[in-house]
């Protein structure tokens, strides 16, 4: 069996997968603000309105930091990081709103 080592080229395929997945979501968090505005305009709706535009703009941040790690190699794996930090930070913002809907109907 391999040894995993830190710093190898499989490990830079993290941002492969953290770009992709980012403007994805993005798309995901930008089609749900409008379906929002239809629910009747309550506090909770404003609040996951507000929450899904954060969602979006986190996982475009998340998105810019993979990008750049993948197109810059010097420091590589602390960007890596960093999206991926960001982009855990994004799901837990729609988690919130996910919650958030699921109180708004109960």
């Amino acid at each position: 069996m391999r040894e995993h080592r830190p710093g190898r080229p499989e490990d830079s395929a993290l941002s492969a997968h953290i770009l992709p997945t980012a403007a994805n979501l993005v798309g995901a968090c930008v089609c749900a603000v409008p379906l929002v505005q239809l629910l009747p305009r309550h506090g909770w709706a404003q609040w996951l309105d507000e929450t899904l535009v954060l969602a979006a703009l986190v996982f475009i941040v998340s998105a810019g930091i993979s990008y750049f790690s993948l197109r810059f190699s010097g420091d590589r794996a602390r960007l890596e990081r960093l999206a991926e930090r960001i982009f855990l930070l994004g799901l837990l913002v729609v988690f919130l709103a996910l919650v958030g809907l699921a109180v708004f109907f109960a």
